[in-house]
């Protein structure tokens, strides 16, 4: 199979299993791993949002506006620890002391209560539940119901005390789901034993409005919550007992200043609002786990009224898109990369994956329109490893067979060609085929000789420096270095690409070999060392081409009649000769001026063979 295709092949099937990954934890049930399902995701959304400046987005929607609807009543640490000089008992407090703030509430002109406390069972003293069920009536009162999940898996429901509910305007539940230990929203509503159950948000909502509330955008069946920030506390100028909001949507009060200050300074701070009380003391648990940290349950429910006042959701793109763009994303990237070099192909791919976080972080920010994030791009980045690391080591190992076989004997440009080939594997033709090529053999005249005289460093240095002037010459005309035999070199011009002017190029490469030998030759004479000469056969024919030797031990080489001839020509050649062959002549007669030679015999051929002395090129008028 083609490099090409069999390399798309194998992407496609990387970015499927990148997908398929993606796949399994996008549909995992929320709170498997909330670090990687879709929780996960909902808390990077949530992150991102609360940075999206880090993101450069501009004039990004504040959604932290304050809502002058909703006032918060903190049973906080002061408040919690109790006042003697107010009259408020540490917590938990008598009822009537809830019944007193209710009478100011009402006094103050505030227009709905709504209790994040329980109050599950009848007081010992019933004298405390008529108080604040009289007070119940004069203002409307939300209060808190508790659905939990019973051992069997069924929702069970734990009610307000007897005498408390008829008092209340409405009931709504409280309880907090939190899939993978993080609260991520609530149901508007929930159904239990065959009772629907409002959430005490929506059920203050609808008792502020007289409205029923419809239409809240649902995902994974919840109203998704947006993330709030704590504010630092301190007294606001001209509101007694006020303070500046430690919710950053809402002002607030501590509950034991809403007890002991003027109903006057609290008219300006509740009239006609929704007034939410609830615990914010540490000692007194009532905490949830987001985005954003440890948060007060008081504050969630405040974040909820906020959000359905304003009709502010978060939407969820339907889960055919997410999954569609967790299967199409990495596969475009892993095609990219597959026609691409590797390492343009990764940037791209990268560059691609920052875009669609861009793109990603934009729309929740901007419309708070929740497209997948980290399992698109998860995956997106993970067809890109696996496809990028199938490139780099498959396509390094044949950058290494290539180097390994050519490197040493070809020159640079011709490697890149049979790296560039659509497969390189089969670009060497490793079975061996027919081609017509030249053949060159230069063999140095009376090395033996001159060797006796010689210490073997003296041999190696000159004869390494020899060897690479030589080959040198060879590499820069196209040719390939076969193999060294002692002081010969075996070179073939069109190996293991065949070119129109290979004939040429090789007299060109053994022309100029013979100057240059002339010019070391002087320059050793010079430095006391001994010089020599070299003769040179060429040969033009058919070769076979191609591996050849044992299983463990290959040699890309040439074989055939026509590679004897230009072995028995080199040795007919003197030092400092040329000798080429009539095949050869036949191709380079317009080039080069030549001596006919007497003829020669060579094995296994019938007739002598014409022979000639190539004297220099030819002259162009």
């Amino acid at each position: 199979m083609p490099r090409r295709i069999r390399t798309l092949f194998i992407s496609v099937a990387l970015s499927l299993t990148a997908s398929a990954i993606g796949i399994a934890l996008y549909l995992a049930p929320m709170g498997t791993l909330p670090i990687a399902d879709r929780v996960g995701d909902y808390i990077v959304h949530q992150n991102a949002l609360a940075h999206a400046s880090a993101f450069a987005l501009p004039n990004v929607p504040s959604y932290e506006e304050p809502n002058d609807t909703i006032v918060l009543i903190e049973i906080d640490e002061l408040s919690a620890a109790g006042n003697a000089a107010a009259g408020v008992p540490p917590f938990p407090f008598p009822r009537s002391l809830y019944g007193k703030l209710l009478e100011r509430l009402h006094q103050a002109g505030a227009r709905v209560a709504a209790f994040d406390v329980e109050f599950l069972e009848g007081s010992a003293d019933p004298a405390q539940d008529r108080a604040f069920a009289a007070a119940m009536r004069k203002l409307p009162t939300v209060l808190t119901n508790v659905v939990d999940t019973t051992t069997s898996g069924r929702l069970g429901t734990e009610s307000p005390a007897p005498d408390l509910s008829p008092a209340a305007a409405a009931i709504g539940y409280s309880s907090a789901d939190t899939p993978g230990g993080y609260f991520i929203g609530q149901p508007p509503e929930i159904l239990a034993h065959g009772t629907r159950y409002r959430s005490l948000a929506v059920a203050t909502v609808e008792a502020f409005t007289r409205k029923h509330v419809a239409d809240i955008p649902l995902v994974y069946g919840r109203m998704l919550v947006l993330p709030v920030h704590e504010l630092a506390t301190q007294a606001l100028t001209g509101r007694a007992g006020a303070q500046e909001s430690s919710l950053s949507i809402a002002q607030s009060v501590p509950f034991v200043i809403a007890l002991t200050e003027p109903v006057a300074n609290l008219r300006s701070l509740v009239a006609g609002k929704i007034v939410l009380v609830g615990s914010t003391a540490q000692a007194l648990g009532d905490f949830v786990t987001t985005a954003d940290g440890r948060v007060p349950g008081l504050y969630m429910n405040a974040r909820f009224v906020d959000q359905i006042l304003t009709g502010t959701y978060i939407r969820a793109v339907p889960q055919w898109l997410d999954l569609m763009l967790i299967v199409l994303l990495p596969l475009v990237l892993a095609l990219a990369l597959a026609e691409l070099r590797p390492s343009t192909g990764i940037l791209i791919c990268i560059l691609a994956i920052v875009a669609y976080i861009e793109i990603t972080i934009a729309l929740y920010a901007y419309h708070l329109i929740w497209l997948d994030l980290i399992h698109v791009a998860g995956a997106m980045l993970l067809a890109t490893l696996f496809t990028g690391l199938y490139r780099i080591t498959v396509e390094g190992a044949q950058r290494r067979l290539v180097t390994d076989t050519f490197g040493m004997h070809v020159s640079p440009q011709v490697v890149r060609e049979i790296l560039a080939a659509d497969d390189p594997r089969a670009s060497l033709q490793l079975r061996g085929k027919r081609v017509k090529a030249t053949v060159f053999y230069s063999d140095i005249r009376g090395f033996t000789a001159m060797s006796e005289t010689m210490s073997p460093e003296e041999i190696y240095s000159q004869l390494n420096e020899y060897f690479d002037a030589m080959c040198g010459i060879i590499f820069r005309y196209g040719g390939y270095v076969d193999k060294f035999i002692g002081d010969c070199i075996m070179a073939v011009f069109s190996a293991p690409f065949q070119t129109p002017d290979d004939t040429s190029k090789a007299i060109r490469a053994a022309l100029e070999q013979q100057w240059l030998i002339a010019e070391m030759s002087s320059a050793w004479e010079k430095n006391g060392k001994r010089a020599f000469t070299v003769g040179m056969g060429i040969n033009t024919g058919e070769v076979v081409m191609g591996n050849l030797g044992a299983s463990s031990r290959m040699n890309y080489t040439v074989i055939g009649d026509d590679v004897n001839i230009a072995a028995r020509l080199y040795n007919v050649a003197k030092g400092g000769e040329i000798i080429i062959s009539e095949t050869t002549y036949a191709e380079v007669r317009a080039l080069v001026d030549v001596e006919e030679m007497e003829p020669v015999s060579v094995k296994g051929k019938a007739a002598p063979l014409r022979i000639y002395k190539v004297l220099a090129l030819k002259v162009t008028p």
